[in-house]
C-alpha cells in the first residue's frame, strides 16, 4: 500500500509507554487539582484567621467584650466594626464610653436595720459564736447616731 511516500511510525510514537501517555497527564492533573484546592483553604484559614485578629482588636480598643467578636459578621475594616460595636451599644442600652465616678453621695442600696443586722450576722459568723440578746442590744446602742435611735435601741431591752 502506498503511503505516499511519508512512513508510518504510529508505532514509535511512545502510546505504549503508560508514563507518557494521557493517563500520566491525567494523573498529573489531578494531583495539581488536589495541591491547588489544599491551597486555597489554607488560605481561606489564614483570611478569616487574620480577620478574626482585627475584628478582636479592634473591639478592644473600644473596650467592647471579645467575646464579641465571634457575633460579628461583616468585613473586617475597622470603621464597620467601631460603626457595629456602636450600634449593639445602642440596641442593648450600653453607653459609648465610661462616665467618670460622681462625688455625690448615693444612697445606699438596703436600709439601715438591714445593714444592721446583717453585720450582726457577720460579726456573729466571724466570731463563731451567735450574739446573746445582751449582746444584740448592746450593739444597738452602739450604733445609735442620734437620740431617737439611741432610745429605740433602749426601748427594745
Amino acid at each position: 500500500m502506498s503511503n505516499w511516500g511519508i512512513e508510518d511510525d504510529s508505532a514509535n510514537l511512545g502510546g505504549n509507554n503508560e508514563m507518557t501517555g494521557p493517563k500520566a497527564l491525567r494523573d498529573a492533573y489531578e494531583a495539581m487539582k488536589q495541591q491547588n484546592k489544599e491551597l486555597a483553604d489554607g488560605l481561606a484559614a489564614v483570611r478569616r484567621q487574620l480577620s478574626q485578629q482585627t475584628v478582636s482588636a479592634t473591639l478592644s480598643e473600644l473596650g467592647v467584650p471579645t467575646a464579641a467578636a465571634s457575633l460579628y459578621t461583616g468585613d473586617a475594616d475597622p470603621e464597620k466594626i467601631k460603626e457595629w460595636a456602636t450600634t449593639m451599644r445602642s440596641v442593648f442600652g450600653g453607653q459609648g464610653t465610661p462616665s467618670a465616678p460622681s462625688d455625690a453621695p448615693t444612697s445606699p442600696a438596703i436600709g439601715e436595720e438591714v445593714a444592721r443586722q446583717l453585720q450582726s450576722f457577720n460579726d456573729a459568723g466571724a466570731s463563731g459564736t451567735p450574739l446573746t440578746n445582751a449582746d444584740a442590744a448592746l450593739g444597738r446602742i452602739n450604733d445609735a447616731t442620734d437620740i431617737k435611735s439611741l432610745l429605740t435601741a433602749w426601748s427594745s431591752m
